[in-house]
C-alpha cells in the first residue's frame, strides 16, 4: 500500500507536528487543503446525488451503484494523494527522510514528491 499522508483530513495538525513544517510549508499546504476540498465537492455532490436517486432495491442495482461509485472515490483518493506528494516535494532532506523512515515502520510504499516545476505545471 502506498504511504500516504493524509493532507486535509483528521491527521493534518499531526503532520504539522512530525514534520516540524516552517511557515512556507503550512501556508503552502493550507492552499493545497483548500484547493482539495474545492476539488473533491463537486465530486461529493456527485456521489450524494448517486447515493439519493439510485435505486438500491436489488442487489443487480447495488452492483450499479457500486460501478458506478467506484471512480468518484477514486478520484477523490487521487486528488488526496496528488496533494500529499505536492507536500512531499517542499520537505526539506530530513522532513523526507521522516518520511520515508514511517513508511517502513508501516510496511507502505513511499510517494514521490512532486517537484515545485512540476506543480506549475498545467495537467
Amino acid at each position: 500500500m502506498d504511504c500516504t499522508l493524509g493532507i486535509g483530513g483528521k491527521d493534518t495538525e499531526t503532520i504539522i507536528k512530525v514534520f516540524q513544517l516552517n511557515d512556507k510549508q503550512l501556508v503552502q499546504m493550507e492552499t493545497w487543503i483548500q484547493d482539495l476540498k474545492m476539488s473533491n465537492e463537486g465530486i461529493r455532490e456527485q456521489i450524494d446525488n448517486l447515493l439519493e436517486k439510485h435505486p438500491q432495491s436489488n442487489p443487480e442495482e447495488i452492483q450499479s451503484l457500486a460501478q458506478k461509485f467506484k471512480p468518484l472515490r477514486d478520484q477523490m483518493i487521487s486528488n488526496s494523494k496528488k496533494c500529499d506528494q505536492k507536500l512531499l516535494g517542499i520537505l526539506n532532506e530530513n522532513q523526507y527522510r521522516r518520511y520515508i523512515s514511517l513508511c517502513e515502520e508501516a510496511a507502505r510504499k513511499p510517494l514521490a514528491g512532486i517537484s515545485s516545476e512540476e506543480i506549475k505545471t498545467p495537467e
